[in-house]
């Protein structure tokens, strides 16, 4: 949607918020279905448009401006609903053309403050057009990715699996697959021994329980210095949830580290 398609729907919608229960109001209800029939206010119809020109206006002054506004439209399109007549169409065409007006005039200002004010778009950060958001899409994939092999560095993974467990056997080979994409040594452990297709399996009977460890699979990650450990991952997951959730762990780590240096 374009800016300006944007802006006036934006006015369209405060015509709403703002007049939605005045048409119910005590005073509208005394007056009755009847209403319509009354000549139109003064100015009605006549009334200029907004003045995007002028720069010296007050909060309140402009909250008036628009209101009064709103509620001229609001008060053409409910005649011209209650009585659809050529002349009643037309009036609330123009008064609506002045609204459309003003919305193309906001968006020509909109457009002309990023020209002028150009560090209140950052198109470095939060680019537009599909060549940057790509451009930066495969920098952050790049950043990211050496991220976790920092990760891998510092950290071994650990899979607690059991042998008929077949979300396991899923799981295996796409923990392969990160193994081989990032660094990480991966050992798997089984209660019963068994030995794992893809990683060295050691046997360590009772240390899953003295974990908490009650689903399989999951994955441990233990730094080499054996002082830092958490659960990265557990159940079924893929290539990109494995990667997710190791940047979510660098990122804990980061704010642990500083929290710890304070």
């Amino acid at each position: 949607m374009k800016y300006w398609r944007l802006l006036a729907f934006i006015l369209l919608n405060t015509v709403s918020l703002c007049f939605a229960q005045s048409f119910y109001d005590e005073q509208q209800r005394y007056r009755g279905w009847l209403w319509f029939e009354e000549p139109p206010k003064e100015g009605l119809q006549s009334s200029k448009a907004l003045n995007p020109q002028s720069n010296n206006i007050t909060p309140e002054e402009a909250k008036e401006e628009i209101e009064k506004f709103a509620h001229e439209l609001e008060e053409l399109k409910f005649v011209m609903l209650a009585r659809p007549t050529p002349e009643n169409v037309r009036a609330y065409r123009e008064k609506e053309k002045l609204m459309w007006d003003h919305a193309l005039t906001l968006h020509d200002a909109w457009d002309m403050a990023n020209l002028m004010y150009p560090e209140q778009r950052d198109l470095i950060n939060n680019p537009v057009n599909v060549h940057a958001v790509k451009a930066k899409r495969a920098m952050e994939f790049e950043t990211n990715q050496q991220k976790i092999k920092g990760l891998a560095k510092d950290f071994d993974l650990v899979l607690f699996f059991e042998p008929t467990c077949k979300y396991c056997s899923l799981l295996s080979p796409v923990l392969k697959t990160f193994s081989e994409q990032y660094g990480f040594n991966i050992e798997a452990i089984s209660a019963t021994g068994t030995k794992h297709e893809y990683f060295k399996t050691s046997k360590a009977t009772g240390l899953a329980q003295s974990l908490g460890i009650t689903a399989y699979p999951t994955v441990i990650a233990i730094s080499h210095d054996s002082k830092t450990a958490f659960e990265l991952i557990r159940g079924y997951v893929s290539l990109s949830e494995l990667e997710e959730y190791s940047l979510l762990a660098i990122k804990y780590l980061e704010r642990k580290s500083a929290k710890d240096h304070n």
